[in-house]
């Protein structure tokens, strides 16, 4: 393990072992939402994981950048540049996966190609934040903190294969700014 990965299991590590942490975020983010029918599907897994876990309910989203801590203008300015010359580029979810961290809990890992890691490599050097955490791209199922029990139960229910292809047509700008219920939608930039 390098320092750089040190660095970002102990920061990972921190917010395990603070319970206040784990359950907000902070600052804006920047979403890729599914469209037609993935979004349906998807959209209606986690509300039916919601609903019978008690866990909250969000926009089915792949995070491409998190955390930003900037001004809204600042971030709406930055995210217009980020999108200008950018054309749509399909998405491929493939199998469910999951981590002992409360927006990790139960989530379906996210084909990592070269168009969607160059757009979060421009995204890290339009917003300054060189320094993010390793892109994981993933869309979460569900939110919490579950045992492991649970969450093989749930993927025996649901298939760990969920396979799904679909076309980002925009970058979406959420506020993400404590928990889950008070998240919002600020603006929404087309690619292309």
């Amino acid at each position: 393990m390098n320092d750089k990965q040190k660095a970002q299991y102990d920061k990972m590590k921190e917010t395990i072992n603070n319970p206040e942490a784990i359950m907000k975020a902070k600052g804006y983010s920047l979403w890729l939402i599914p469209t037609g029918k993935a979004y349906d599907k998807l959209s209606g897994l986690i509300q039916k994981l919601a609903k019978d876990n008690s866990a909250p309910l969000f926009y089915p989203h792949v995070t491409l950048l998190g955390g930003v801590m900037q001004s809204e203008d600042h971030v709406l300015e930055r995210t217009e540049q980020l999108v200008l010359g950018q054309n749509p580029f399909p998405i491929t979810l493939n199998s469910v996966d999951y981590q002992d961290y409360y927006f990790r809990t139960l989530f379906v890992r996210t084909e990592i190609t070269d168009p969607l890691q160059a757009l979060y490599d421009r995204a890290k050097e339009v917003f300054g934040m060189q320094d993010a955490l390793d892109f994981m791209p993933h869309l979460s199922l569900m939110y919490g903190n579950f045992s492991e029990a649970v969450k093989e139960q749930i993927i025996k229910d649901i298939g760990r294969d969920q396979t799904t292809e679909f076309t980002v047509n925009s970058v979406q700008i959420f506020k993400t700014d404590g928990e889950v219920n008070v998240w919002h939608k600020v603006k929404e930039f087309p690619l292309g």
